[in-house]
Parts: C-alpha cells; structure tokens; sequence
C-alpha cells in the first residue's frame, strides 16, 4: 500500500505545503516545498516538487500511488481541483482522500507516538471551520470527544496579539514566546479570552475583524485584529521600532493566558478520558513553553508533540488515517531526517563547480568539535534533511554553549535576528539529566526544561533569561554522526552539548543543497563550514 500525502493547497490562507510518502507503515520521504522553492512557508501552493522528490526516493511514478491523501474536507470542490492539477502537471491522479484537518493533525500524533492510549490536543488558527480538536487515540482508534469552531481560536488569540507586537502572524508566534520571558507585569486579559471546565471563549465580535463562516482570513499582510483592540492594548509596534517594557509584559500575559488556557483543555480532556499519555499537533503545539508546562502536569507521564506540527504535518496525519482505515500500522517516529540527502560525489561535484577552496577531512566530527573548543562557529551539513521547522543536526549552525556572547554574536553577524532571540542545546541523550531538571528524551525540539543552577553559568549562551532552555536530545542511533560530534566535543571541553540553530538567515527557508549552504555560509560571518567529508575555511 503506497499513500502519497500532501499538505498546502489554492488558497491564500493554506500554507506549510509538503509531501510524504508512505510504503505500508513505513516513511519514505517527507519534505515540505519551501525548502525547494524557498520561498517560506510556500502559502497558496501545492506540493509539486516535494511531491517530486518523494517519487523520486521512493523509485516509483505517480501511478505506482495507491491513494493521494489530503488533510482539508471542506474545500469546494477540491477534489476535483486536486485530480485536475494531478493530471496536468504528473499525467495522472492516484485516487483522493480529502481527510478531515484536525483529524489529519491528531492522526499525525498519535499514531506515531507508540502509545496505546493518549489524550490528543489539535490547536491552531483554523481548519475545515475547526479551530480546535480534542481526541482520544485507543489502540486504532482516534475518538472525538470535543470540538471548537473557528473563529473561536487560541491560535488567533495569539496571532492577534502577535501583530499588536510587530511580528508577522502564522510567523513569528515564537518570537513572542521568547520575548514573554522578559517580562516583569502581568497584564489582565480575561476581557479577550476567557477559559474554564474544558472551553474557551475568544471575544472576536469585539477585538478581531469581521469574518463570515465560509470567508478567508484577512492576508497575511493585513491586520487580523480591530481598533477597539488598539484602544484597549494601545498603538502596535512597527516592526523596527524599539521593544519597551511594556511590549515585554504584553508577551509574557499572552504567553501566560495561553498556558492556562491549554492546561483547563487538557485537564478537563484527562477528566474524560482517564489517560496519562498526551499527544499535540497543530501550529499552536509548536509552543514550547507550553508543552513544558503540560508535561509537569501531574496526572501526564509523557508528552508527544509532533515535530512538524504547523499544517505541514497533516501530510502524514491524512496518509496514516488513508492507512489506518486499511489497518496498517505505521511505524513510531522517532527521527525526521527524510529529506534531500547528498553523497560526498554530489558534494565534491557541486564544490568544484563553484570554485571555492575546500579540502577533505579524515575526521570531520574530531575537526569540528575542535573548532567549536576554539570559539569558532561552525555550519554542518550532513545526510538527509529535516521535516518540520527545527533544524536536528543535519542543516545546522553549531557554536560554543560555554561562551556568554556566543548568543549575541550568532544573532548579530549570521542570523541577522533580534538579539533577545535564544539558542537551543543540542545534548546527548545518555547525559541530558546531568543539566536538566527533569530531563527526559527530547529529540524533536518541541519541549523546554529547566536548567540545573548549578550549571547555568557554565552554559551560559544557551540558558534563556528565564533558566529555561529548548533542548534537542541526539541519540547514537537516531543520528550517529552528530552524536558523535558532541561526543567530540564533550572529551575536549567536558561539556556533552552544542548550540544547534537552523542553518539560515533571518526570512528564508533552512538551506537544503550544497548549493545554499555554500551561499549563505559566505553572506554570513561563520567561520567553517563542514559538507559531508568536506571543509570550507574562513580562517
């Protein structure tokens, strides 16, 4: 059973596209277009040449596909639309499956978490008029036992509030939750969000602009939110003005409201279902923060977030609710390296066209651990690429967790980013306890932890300002090579972890080809960058 799942789609308001491909229950490939077109996000577009690669990994044509899958049911006529588009730019449309949104977001949890039984929460702006789900996996079977109409939505609560800010929403949601860290006051705003006994009640007919059950969402370029929310909170920021105090304080009380909100849902949800397992999809469980705060609960022993949680992974929510109704069980996702990959030939091939100085390295994780152990900042490129928004090893910018200014100077010269911005650590996953409250397996980067005290000093670049840091755990068998770069790296320094930021600069998409990487390591102030087996040199 061959299932080709896509994401994205023809309107403005659909965005992440991307293709995956399922062999029975096993991943093939998974890619989302932005990292072909790089343009980010790829909004109003159709997977085309995901879809393409996907084929291309698995050796097969489009008439080889038993079943396209598709994570919107709502569509007018979108069926139609998908077979017509097929058909003009692949010479055929396998048979479609318009697979309910929410249902493909809690389907791309749950079912390759590996557990039996879980709560599942799905939240973000909208989908098929739902803005929210809450589900109950149990052995095959995904029940639903609450959903929430649009626009009643914690995920434009948060868009909204991120505007007022001077962020873009369906954006830069993270950067506020960053931002909240820094403030000192919390502001009331039960007014605009109300929550309790399992609901929530955004107050949209007042604060948000008018929007009718089957219109669009305003663009991306135009304010979502109304003027009576500008009287109440004040003038919203330009985006390069100054942050103040009191934009600070503002984050941190939409962080806060959001929280609590989430931790009523899931209390209410586990009060229905008796499960301590919690599974999270949807744009809005790319929170980080939250998740913290849900995995802390006392009645959750463990928390799966799906890595691509934005829309881009109800690709594979939709191919495996296409596989589940044919009782194929798929296997548990523990890695999302399934991306372009490209041997040290192809390498080798793109640096000679280039002209660029490069040499071969005998050992390329004892060269870069070194580097790191000296200050510089290192790009790496290995294997197949990453799905989902965080870079795990593979499309990396790596530097020195010991060094204060590491942070600063990453944001200044190569991510040309706001310097409140933190970095994450990539730890090894048999050391993580050692620097971490409470820490436990993390290899998606979907969760923070706190940092012990003892140790905060010593990793000072990636400790956030509030003592949090959103970690990676890299496991030997998940990805040999980058653990043993830490490893590296941990013999000369005593130290089992690295700063792992996504290989890009501020607006564009994670480089995926040689070519990119070598593009932006040069427009940027890194100092070496590592392509399989080969090494570029600033220095």
């Amino acid at each position: 059973m061959i299932v080709l799942g896509i994401s994205g789609g023809i309107r403005s308001g659909h965005h992440d596209a991307a293709a995956v491909l399922y062999r029975d229950g096993n991943l093939v490939a998974a890619a989302e277009e932005e990292r072909f077109t790089r343009i980010k996000h790829s909004e109003g577009r159709l997977p085309e040449s995901a879809v393409r690669f996907c084929l291309s990994q698995a050796r097969i044509d489009i008439r080889d596909v038993d079943a396209l899958a598709y994570g919107y049911a709502t569509v007018p006529g979108m069926d139609r639309r998908l077979k017509d588009y097929f058909n003009l730019r692949f010479g055929h449309c396998p048979e479609v499956h318009l697979i309910r949104h929410y249902l493909a977001h809690a389907a791309s949890a749950y079912r390759v978490s590996g557990f039996a039984d879980a709560m599942i929460l799905s939240a973000d702006v909208s989908g098929d008029s739902i803005s929210t789900l809450l589900s109950h996996g149990k052995g095959s079977e995904i029940r639903i036992v609450k959903s929430i109409p649009r626009p009643n939505s914690l995920g434009i609560f948060y868009s909204m509030l991120t505007q007022i800010l001077g962020f873009q929403r369906d954006n830069d949601e993270y950067k506020v939750m960053g931002l909240a860290s820094y403030g000192r006051n919390e502001v009331d705003l039960s007014w605009l969000l109300q929550y309790g006994g399992g609901e929530y009640r955004l107050n949209y007919e007042e604060y948000m602009v008018p929007v009718g059950p089957a219109q669009p969402f305003p663009s991306k370029q135009e304010g979502i939110y109304s003027q009576r929310l500008v009287e109440r909170l004040g003038r919203p920021r330009l985006k390069d003005e100054p942050l103040t105090q009191r934009h600070m304080d503002l984050a941190h009380s939409v962080q806060k409201t959001l929280e609590r909100a989430v931790t009523d849902l899931v209390t209410w949800l586990h009060g229905e279902t008796g499960s301590r397992n919690l599974c999270i999809a949807g744009g809005v469980g790319l929170n980080c923060v939250m998740n913290q705060r849900l995995l802390a609960l006392p009645f959750v022993d463990q928390v799966y977030v799906q890595p691509a949680a934005s829309d881009a992974g109800t690709a594979i929510g939709a191919s495996l609710e296409v596989l589940a109704e044919r009782g194929v069980q798929p296997e548990v996702m523990e890695h999302v390296y399934t991306g372009p990959a490209f041997a040290n030939e192809e390498i080798q091939t793109a640096l000679d066209s280039y002209k660029v100085p490069y040499r071969k390295e005998e050992d390329v994780c004892r060269f870069a651990a070194e580097k790191l152990a000296e200050g510089a900042i290192v790009a790496w490129f290995q294997g197949a690429m990453e799905f989902g928004p965080r870079a795990l090893g593979n499309r990396s910018i790596l530097g020195d967790p010991r060094d204060p200014a590491m942070k600063d100077r990453i944001n200044a010269t190569i991510k040309f980013r706001e310097d409140f911005r933190p970095f994450a650590p990539a730890v090894l996953e048999e050391r993580v306890e050692e620097y971490f409250y409470d820490g436990v397996k993390s290899p998606f980067m979907t969760l923070t932890f706190d940092v012990r005290k003892e140790k905060q000093r010593e990793i000072a670049s990636i400790t956030h300002v509030d003592g949090t840091a959103r970690i990676q755990t890299v496991g030997h068998k998940t990805n040999p090579r980058f653990h043993r770069l830490i490893s590296e790296f941990a013999r000369i320094t005593g130290i089992p972890m690295v700063i792992n930021t996504s290989f890009n600069v501020k607006g564009q998409p994670i480089v995926c080809t040689p070519r990119e990487a070598v593009s932006t390591f040069f427009m940027t102030g890194m100092d070496y960058l590592v392509l399989g087996d080969y090494v570029l040199s600033k220095r």
